[in-house]
């Protein structure tokens, strides 16, 4: 069974509205933490280089030490291979298509341990399916936010720090957990974390503070829902259910 386009379709105009700014408010932060990280990434590998030319003895015979360089090239190629998005991730493409899921998984979540310094998480992934059909960039943002939920809250005492991913194909739609093992929130304090600029932490990096708002936002707009399950010291699980649409349905 399929969603209509009637199911999706807002109530109002301004409902309308409030989903498209959301997806613009999470767009355009995203793109300003790419932009600071590749350029930070940018500088540092050329300092490498630089360190690497400098470092060379020719009057004693030696070469140029090509092995730095070589690492601190491909480094700086995995890092733009990250940020790459193929076309039609922008929110103004919104429209439904045919998404590899693995591969994006991936992607945002080596992108989240470049940006919240976490190279040694865990990533498991059980995946119902590998293709979905959505909206590209919506679900982009949402696997962005939850994910880097889970790895900025990662409790440093447990050693390792591990995200669970699991995907289900339902009747009339998909379900997405995301679980960790990370520090969790306290009963009291999670409907907080819904709420527009609420900040888990006060030592939080600078930004909107939007994320799971807008997501629960995005994700409420698309017919879907979102609940958590976390307690202080226990991990936060996340639950989103989406309802699957047919890419000829929508475009019809």
């Amino acid at each position: 069974m399929h969603v209509s386009q009637d199911r999706f379709s807002p109530s109002s105009n301004q409902h309308l509205l409030l989903a498209y700014i959301a997806d613009l408010e999470l767009e355009v932060d995203r793109l300003r933490k790419h932009a600071q990280f590749l350029q930070q990434e940018s500088g540092e590998t050329v300092q490498r280089i630089q360190r690497a030319c400098r470092d060379a003895t020719p009057p004693n015979g030696s070469s140029l030490p090509f092995a730095e360089v070589k690492e601190a090239t491909q480094h700086f190629a995995e890092v733009l291979q990250d940020t790459y998005e193929p076309p039609g991730y922008h929110p103004a493409h919104d429209q439904v298509v045919a998404i590899a899921i693995r591969p994006l998984i991936e992607q945002v979540f080596r992108w989240q341990q470049r940006l919240l310094a976490a190279p040694k998480a865990m990533l498991h992934m059980e995946l119902a399916c590998e293709h979905v059909e959505w909206f590209p960039a919506r679900l982009r943002h949402i696997l962005d936010n939850l994910l880097s939920n889970a790895l900025r809250y990662r409790d440093l005492a447990k050693g390792e720090a591990r995200v669970s991913l699991g995907l289900t194909r339902l009747t009339e739609g998909y379900e997405l957990r995301i679980s960790d093992n990370g520090l969790g929130m306290p009963w009291d304090k999670r409907a907080e974390a819904f709420e527009l600029f609420y900040r888990a932490a006060p030592a939080r990096a600078a930004g909107l503070g939007v994320g799971l708002a807008v997501v629960k936002l995005l994700v409420e707009q698309s017919g879907g829902s979102l609940t958590v399950d976390s307690g202080a010291g226990q991990g936060t699980s996340f639950v989103v259910m989406l309802p699957r649409f047919d890419v000829a349905d929508f475009l019809s």
